[in-house]
């Protein structure tokens, strides 16, 4: 299995002088973070900082969180005054009960199984003050380019790849796992990635 430490440690440690990059998925939210303003926003699997830069420059104030010590190099590299925290997402968050009220999960939450997938929107629940906001990017079962019904089927949607263990994502899917929260908006996009287009869901969840 390659969703550990040392996998991702080695793949941003080789592109540790590139500035992070971000697309403008996050603009059409505008409206919703503006509403949080004087909030601290969560990246949560923030990779190299795509979306920690983008809040930042636009003046929120965030805490950029990833699971590889090298990931976080990056952020601190090309954004030194931002919050970096390294995080385990398959555990319990250093946050407080009630205490966030918004969490963004770019393409994060898509590496682990039924019962951890569950567990994770639980623990994220956890730490959202009432009515507060989970705005994540999911992805879709027709993500063909990248391993979407390839490799071994583990459990339904949920695969070993090449590219290592993958969860890919319905409308069913997402209101199965969404169940008991409110899902204010939820729509397939395309997106570029590494020069491949790529699908994904855009969910916007209140607690």
């Amino acid at each position: 299995m390659n969703n550990n430490k040392e996998y991702w440690n080695s793949i941003y440690s080789n592109i540790q002088n590139k500035k992070p990059i971000y697309d403008l998925w996050l603009k059409k939210f505008n409206d919703l973070l503006e509403k949080h303003k004087s909030s601290t926003i969560i990246d949560l699997g923030c990779g190299s900082g795509g979306n920690s830069l983008y809040l930042h420059e636009k003046g929120y104030k965030v805490i950029a969180c990833d699971y590889s010590n090298e990931a976080l190099k990056i952020v601190n590299k090309h954004i030194s005054d931002i919050e970096t925290l390294n995080i385990d997402i398959t555990k319990k968050l250093h946050f407080e009960d009630d205490s966030i009220e918004i969490i963004v999960a770019d393409l994060s939450l898509h590496y682990f199984n039924e019962a951890t997938t569950k567990e994770i929107l639980t623990e994220i629940k956890r730490v959202l003050k009432k009515e507060g906001y989970l705005i994540c990017r999911l992805n879709s079962l027709d993500d063909v380019n990248y391993g979407s019904k390839e490799g071994i089927e583990i459990e339904k949607h949920y695969y070993s790849t090449k590219a290592g263990y993958k969860r890919f994502f319905d409308k069913k899917d997402i209101k199965y796992f969404f169940g008991e929260w409110q899902i204010k908006h939820l729509e397939l996009c395309s997106l570029i990635r590494y020069g491949a287009e790529k699908k994904a869901f855009e969910v916007v969840a209140r607690k």
